[in-house]
């Protein structure tokens, strides 16, 4: 077989007669070409499409065997090199150091991606850090994928679990430590934080009770497991953080802690953007927290030409004299691949400025700067951005329908705690996608509630902030306090929900 990657290269493969009648998404993942399989190969959706023998197929439902060129578009490949965020800011200021010997393992578990932090015990220097796919996306890009998948083994999975820790984790922590120069086996204790989902499928343990309301998961609380016992080639104990409910976990609750919220008299907003969107609002009656499905557009996925930040994506966009300006995520030079999710909401919010989009997404097809493309056998109309990106409109429904999750959950919690969104004292924006936001286009768009510009604080990945900061100082503690008083609603129980993501749909500013 002849397959073409984005990139123009082309690979011979012979084809065993063992695997003629394997999917080829499959084949392909074992060649180590691996698709955007973000249904979990139930041919559900579009993620694995590739041009074969000419014809634009699901790889998922395509036999190897009858298969003999393919041309996978860069929309469909899934790129190992992807990275997220692993930078942060701790604004809390509260929690005494606890200064000990010994090398310190934090962990931040997402959905798309996972980041690490190496940390000097004994002085509070941060060694290294750094971020990864999270090579579970082959099981689905969203943890309702991965939950169907193993509760179709019965509720537990041990190839989710793998692919976490021996394709991911491990790999991750052995480059933490070859940049710190500290063997592995020095490591002595890790922190580990993410949402509720993230962390049963690293422990091993079932998924059965997320798959239907009331959601029963296995445990909430802190727990502490041996790394060997989980799969990891070396030994040492590692604390989950606690949970506030099934959808929202320990990402929030000790990204809380990290961004200082806590410390504040509030009304405060934090935001924690990814696959699975988190939301706390501190009221000054207490706190509301919530999760909602924003699906991974945020992190480029199911965007034609989407991206996560990483070396030649492009993380800003500006529309200047009829041309895109961009920035880029990673070092200058080489060649731009990709667009990120912050990237797409400035090209809205320039796009609708200067007229080419309307406030419900769509093109102006008089403008110029519209055409009609075809993509992957559709045709679209689309706005070129920099040699063969572009934006389509199927794009902007996408991150329209993300924005409306957020928002919608936002309003919902500000409704129910009788707060007006300019009453927000501070909007903390967190997450990989948060890191690279214009918040100022954010809130032209709806994604963000319009207060003043000075309100909103960048903090980066707060979950990994979150789960250094409990590995150096007394807070854990707090954490577990944080989760008695949280009051977790579930978004699909709140009537006015509906309302409120049907009314952050168009591209209107909140206030």
């Amino acid at each position: 077989m002849e397959i073409t990657t984005p990139d123009g290269r082309r690979h011979r493969r012979d084809v065993p007669p063992d695997a003629a009648h394997l999917p080829l998404s499959s084949w392909l993942e074992r060649g180590h070409l691996p698709l955007n399989t973000r249904c979990g190969e139930r041919g559900l959706c579009r993620g694995c499409l590739v041009e074969a023998d000419g014809r634009m197929l699901r790889a998922c439902q395509t036999e190897t065997g009858a298969v003999r060129t393919v041309a996978i578009p860069d929309a469909s490949f899934r790129d190992n090199r992807l990275n997220g965020v692993s930078t942060f800011e701790i604004g809390a200021r509260r929690y005494a150091p606890r200064p000990r010997p010994g090398i310190g393992l934090a962990l931040d578990i997402g959905t798309t991606t996972v980041a690490g932090a190496l940390w000097n015990l004994a002085d509070g220097t941060c060694l290294a850090h750094t971020s990864a796919a999270n090579e579970q996306r082959r099981f689905g890009d969203n943890v309702l994928s991965r939950i169907d998948h193993a509760v179709g083994l019965g509720g537990t999975s041990p190839a989710l679990q793998s692919a976490l820790i021996a394709d991911t984790l491990e790999p991750l922590i052995h480059t933490l430590c070859a940049v710190a120069s500290v063997d592995p086996a020095r490591i002595t204790e890790a922190v580990a934080a993410g949402n509720t989902v993230m962390l049963h499928g690293f422990a091993g343990a079932s998924l059965q009770g997320f798959s239907a309301y009331p959601f029963r998961p296995e445990f909430l609380g802190p727990r502490t497991f041996r790394s060997r016992e989980l799969g990891f080639s070396t030994d040492f104990p590692i604390v989950f953080g606690a949970s506030p409910g099934a959808f929202v976990g320990a990402d929030i609750t000790l990204g809380a802690l990290a961004s200082g919220i806590l410390e504040e008299e509030g009304p405060a907003l934090l935001v924690d953007f990814g696959t699975n969107g988190e939301i706390l609002l501190k009221t000054r009656d207490g706190f509301l927290a919530t999760a909602t499905a924003a699906g991974p557009a945020f992190e480029g996925g199911r965007l034609n030409c989407g991206a996560i930040a990483g070396k030649g994506i492009i993380s800003s966009m500006a529309l200047r004299g009829g041309a895109w300006e961009v920035g880029l995520a990673g070092e200058a030079g080489g060649r731009i691949s990709g667009i990120s999710g912050a990237a797409y909401i400035d090209f809205i919010a320039e796009a609708l400025q200067a007229g080419i989009l309307n406030r419900m997404g769509r093109f102006d097809t008089n403008h110029p700067a519209v055409e009609c493309a075809e993509v992957d056998g559709e045709m679209q109309r689309c706005v070129k951005v920099c040699g063969p990106l572009f934006v389509s409109e199927a794009d902007v429904a996408e991150l329209i329908q993300a924005k409306a999750a957020i928002s919608g959950g936002v309003m919902t919690l500000l409704e129910m705690a009788q707060t007006n969104p300019g009453e927000l004292q501070t909007v903390y924006i967190a997450g990989g996608f948060g890191y690279h936001l214009n918040g100022a286009h954010a809130m032209a768009v709806g994604m963000l509630p319009d207060v003043p510009f000075e309100r909103l604080h960048v903090i980066g990945n707060a979950s990994l902030g979150g789960a250094s900061l409990v590995l150096q100082s007394e807070a854990g503690s707090a954490a577990d306090t944080l989760c008695g008083e949280v009051r977790v609603i579930e978004l699909n129980q709140v009537g006015s929900f509906e309302d409120h993501f049907i009314d952050c749909m168009p591209l209107d500013r909140i206030s």
